[in-house]
């Protein structure tokens, strides 16, 4: 009876598969350091015609690894929100209060664990998958980065749900408490 229909899993869960899509077309050759710090330089040398080589190198190496983070934190971001609303689409109709007030609603340990853990498999494989690649390397270092960007945003996703319920239960009138004992 709980069980997520399938258009709320699809609904829900698009997002991540589109995602890992762009991941897995990221891993090809297309997107190797060459061929990526040869299309900057060619940007950056319409601006700046006298660009030198070695900064251009320098600055796709820092846009690669911002890369990694950014991707893998968007990537575990959007596990955990597939997984929140998959699960307020099963309770919502058999919740006996609004769905929204507490924190577990928005938040769960387990839902960052699980967006954490299929960041780093993913990227695990993914750097498995670039050592078949000729113009790639596949590095450890990579994988690091990438839980790296997962955990920071699980930490910012947390801090931005406890923030949010706080509101929430400002804006909720509280009962006044009133002393049944009277003063003499």
């Amino acid at each position: 009876m709980l069980a997520p229909t399938p258009r709320s899993l699809l609904r829900n869960w698009w997002p991540v598969v589109f995602w890992l899509g762009v991941i897995r077309a990221e891993s090809t050759d297309t997107a190797s350091s060459a061929n990526t710090g040869a299309l900057l330089y060619k940007v950056i040398a319409t601006v700046a015609p006298r660009v030198e080589p070695s900064f251009v190198e320098q600055l796709n190496m820092v846009l690669r690894k911002t890369g990694h983070f950014v991707g893998y934190a968007i990537l575990s971001a959007l596990v955990v929100l597939a997984l929140r609303h998959t699960n307020r689409d099963r309770l919502c109709n058999v919740l006996q209060r609004p769905w929204g007030i507490y924190l577990r609603d928005y938040w769960r340990a387990e839902w960052a664990l699980l967006g954490i853990l299929l960041t780093v498999v993913t990227a695990a494989f993914d750097e498995i998958h670039q050592t078949f690649i000729p113009s790639r390397t596949g590095r450890w270092q990579d994988v690091a980065l990438d839980s790296c960007g997962a955990v920071v945003i699980q930490l910012l996703i947390y801090a931005i749900c406890v923030r949010v319920v706080r509101q929430k239960q400002a804006r909720v009138p509280q009962p006044e408490l009133t002393s049944t004992q009277e003063t003499r």
